[in-house]
């Protein structure tokens, strides 16, 4: 879970310092000319609760419960957990407790950017969760037992 929330911490990150380099003018000399402009409208207000975003909520708690059915995969396989600790993760309803709350952590950042008219950075937390976790939970489900096939 802590993985997931770096990557989106580093993806906004990474992402505003682009903008923010975008948004500085280059020299006079140096600017090519713009073949043609295209005007791009500002993504529109919407209801927060609409049905993209209630299709992105629901695709984020898809992956945070195939988080932790993946986890619980590895963990059966002899796998240690890298951000958590083993002990967390083995018991099951904390862990289902920090799943749940890194659902909710998805949704507060997202609303909280809803609020401050950022439209589409809003929709892009729910795409980026879904995309790093279930990267996430593939690698999971394709780890086998350690030291490689036929090891009891």
């Amino acid at each position: 879970m802590l993985r997931h929330l770096a990557f989106l911490g580093f993806a906004l990150a990474l992402a505003g310092s682009r903008a923010a380099a975008q948004s500085l003018p280059a020299p006079a000399a140096k600017r090519p000319a713009p073949a043609r402009a295209v005007a791009q409208a500002p993504a529109a207000p919407h209801r927060f609760f609409d049905r993209a975003n209630l299709a992105l909520f629901a695709g984020v708690a898809a992956v945070r419960v195939l988080d932790f059915t993946s986890t619980e995969h590895f963990r059966e396989r002899g796998h240690n957990e890298v951000l958590l600790t083993n002990s967390i993760v083995d018991n099951k309803p904390l862990f289902a407790v920090i799943e749940a709350a890194g659902f909710a952590a998805s949704v507060a950042v997202s609303y909280w950017l809803y609020r401050r008219g950022h439209y589409r950075l809003e929709r892009w937390v729910s795409i980026l969760h879904i995309g790093v976790a279930a990267a996430g939970d593939i690698h999971n489900y394709a780890l086998g037992r350690p030291g490689g096939p036929g090891t009891p």
